[in-house]
């Protein structure tokens, strides 16, 4: 139980020191996040209504097309066409491709997503009634982990909320473990203080006195001290009283 109580301790503390660290971080690391994943700043294409133009994909890269959204779903309203004429439909945005605040505000949305797309030359199209941008989310990580304050603030926070989760995980069992074991001091029948000897009995909810347990006669078949004196007495009397 101190055990568990201790580390429950040591969880908690070293949680609310990664926190403030990754709070401290993130604070610092706010100019490197606005300027890498803010789209408007960092992009491979920006087409306007009607726009064309080429880009090229490399291979394993993560790529995601996005609209200014105005509160309404975007349709994506696109096509990325390769030098050989084929289009490549991508995937729609799934729930890890949230929205992305700009730096003055504007939330951008994702359209859609190019995950699986082959490396070479594409032409992409903006068809639809608003601006388009394109970005590399792979290079805009890679920037990002390059950041010694967004690092700190990554592991941080990734680290400091689960140990603070398990520590409240110990504190609860040590508290449980606590109500389970000890009781209560109990005072004596005899109306006195328990000794230490007691009180740990009934901490550990021991029984309050031991069993004792017979010793063995060091020396058996001879005859103790008390009954020799009594039957040497008593041979005296008989003798005293035969005699007159």
């Amino acid at each position: 139980m101190a055990d568990v109580t201790l580390w429950a301790k040591r969880l908690s503390g070293a949680s609310l020191l990664l926190v403030l660290i990754g709070v401290v971080s993130y604070y610092n690391a706010m100019p490197v996040m606005f300027d890498e994943l803010d789209p408007a700043q960092r992009h491979l294409l920006e087409l306007e209504v009607g726009e064309s133009e080429e880009v090229t994909l490399e291979l394993f890269g993560e790529y995601v097309a996005l609209r200014v959204t105005e509160g309404d779903s975007q349709t994506a309203e696109l096509r990325l066409i390769d030098a050989i004429g084929s289009e490549e439909s991508g995937s729609a945005p799934t729930g890890l491709d949230v929205d992305r605040p700009g730096e003055d505000g504007t939330l951008y949305a994702p359209v859609r997503v190019f995950r699986s797309a082959q490396a070479g030359d594409y032409t992409l199209h903006n068809d639809g009634n608003t601006t388009l941008w394109f970005v590399d989310d792979i290079s805009a990580q890679k920037a990002l982990f390059g950041s010694g304050w967004f690092v700190m603030m990554f592991f941080g926070c990734c680290l400091g909320l689960p140990l603070g989760v398990i520590a409240l995980i110990l504190a609860l069992v040590g508290r449980g473990q606590r109500k389970k074991s000890g009781g209560p001091v109990v005072m004596s029948k005899e109306g006195r203080l328990p000794t230490t000897d007691e009180l740990y009995r009934q901490y550990r909810g021991l029984p309050e006195v031991e069993e004792e347990k017979p010793i063995a006669d060091p020396f058996p078949g001879q005859t103790k001290v008390g009954e020799e004196s009594q039957q040497t007495g008593g041979d005296r009397d008989w003798q005293g009283w035969d005699e007159g």
